[in-house]
C-alpha cells in the first residue's frame, strides 16, 4: 500500500541476466523507449505511460506495470529499471499512470489501466505488441488492480499471467494490523479503512462496490495463471488476504502459485535474503514460462 521497495531485488536479478541501461538514455541501440506518452485525458487530465521494448519487428509480449501507493499516491517511474531489463529479455513493458483517490474513485483507476492497454494495442506498427501474451504486474495497491484487470475476460487480448505482489484480494475483509495502520498513517496519512473509503467512495463494507472491487469475486477456472508473492509477517496487507484468494483458486482448480516468505513484511527488503532470492528467481521463471507458452 505504501511506496515500498517490493521490486528492488527483482530489478537487481534482471540486471544480472540482461543488459542494464541508465535512466532515459537511448545509447543502447537494442532498446526503444517512448516516455511520457499521453494515452488518455479523462475530464481533461492527461494520463501518461512509459513504454519500453526491444528494437525489431516483434511482436513482443507485454508486461503492464501498475504502481502501488494505497490507491492515492505512487509513480509509474518506479519501474524504469525493470522496464529496461525486460527489454533485455525480449519483452516489452508499459508502466501506467492512473487517476488517484480521493479525487477519483473506483472504477476510475481500473478504467484508466484498461484504456492504456487498448491504446497500445491500437497501434501495432509503433508498439509491436503480441496481444496473445499479456502479463499484469503490480505491488500492493498495484497488485490489487493487476488482479482485477487481469481477471477480466477480454476478446481482443489474452492475459497469460498475473503477478500480484501482496495486493488486497477481498476488500470486504481487508484491514491492516494496528502496526501496519501506524505505518500507513505515517506514509500516506490514512489508515487502511480510510484508504478504502477514499478509493471506493463509502465506508460501508456491505456496499456492492466492496464486492465488485474484490478480485476474489472474479476468479474463474479458465482464467489466467495467478502468482502471488507475499510476506508471512506483512502487517499492512496481512498474508490472510493471499491465502483467501489462493484457497479459492485451488478449490476451483485454477492455475495458481502462492510464494510466501515466512520472515518478510510488506517491504520486500525485510525478507530473509535466501527467501527473497528464491522468490525472485521463481517470479523470473514464471515470466519466462508465460511468454514462451504457445
Amino acid at each position: 500500500m505504501t511506496h515500498l521497495r517490493y521490486l528492488i531485488g527483482l530489478l537487481v536479478l534482471f540486471a544480472i541476466s540482461g543488459p542494464l541501461a541508465v535512466g532515459c538514455q537511448d545509447s543502447d541501440d537494442s532498446i526503444n523507449r517512448q516516455l511520457d506518452v499521453v494515452y488518455s485525458s479523462p475530464a481533461g487530465e492527461p494520463l501518461k505511460l512509459d513504454f519500453v521494448r526491444p528494437r525489431g519487428d516483434g511482436p513482443f509480449p507485454l508486461v503492464v506495470c501498475i504502481h502501488g501507493g494505497g490507491w492515492r499516491q505512487g509513480s509509474r517511474t518506479e519501474y524504469k529499471d525493470f522496464q529496461t531489463n525486460m527489454a533485455g529479455q525480449g519483452i516489452a513493458s508499459a508502466s501506467v499512470q492512473y487517476r488517484l483517490a480521493p479525487q477519483a474513485t473506483f472504477p476510475a483507476p481500473l478504467d484508466d489501466i484498461k484504456a492504456a492497454l487498448e491504446f497500445l494495442l491500437a497501434d501495432s506498427s509503433q508498439f509491436k505488441i503480441d496481444a496473445s501474451r499479456i502479463i499484469w504486474f503490480g505491488g500492493s495497491a498495484g497488485g490489487h488492480l493487476a488482479l482485477l484487470v487481469g481477471l477480466e475476460d477480454r476478446p481482443n487480448y489474452r492475459t497469460r499471467l498475473i503477478l500480484n505482489g501482496a495486493g488486497p484480494t477481498d476488500l470486504r475483509t481487508f484491514r491492516s494490523l494496528p502496526t501496519g495502520d501506524d505505518v500507513l498513517k505515517r506514509f500516506v496519512t490514512r489508515n487502511s479503512s480510510e484508504l478504502l473509503e477514499d478509493f471506493l467512495g463509502t465506508p460501508d463494507r456491505k456496499a456492492d462496490v466492496f464486492k465488485r472491487a474484490s478480485p476474489i469475486e472474479h476468479v474463474r477456472k479458465e482464467g489466467p495463471r495467478i502468482v502471488t508473492i507475499h510476506g508471512g509477517k506483512d502487517d499492512i496487507v496481512p498474508l490472510a488476504q493471499a491465502q483467501l484468494l489462493h484457497s479459492k483458486l485451488r478449490e476451483i482448480k485454477a492455475s495458481e502459485r502462492l510464494i510466501v516468505g515466512a520472515s518478510g513484511g510488506h517491504d520486500f527488503a525485510t525478507w530473509d535474503p535466501k527467501e527473497r532470492t528464491d522468490a525472485l528467481l521463481a517470479l523470473i521463471d514464471e515470466i519466462q514460462k508465460a511468454v514462451k507458452e504457445k
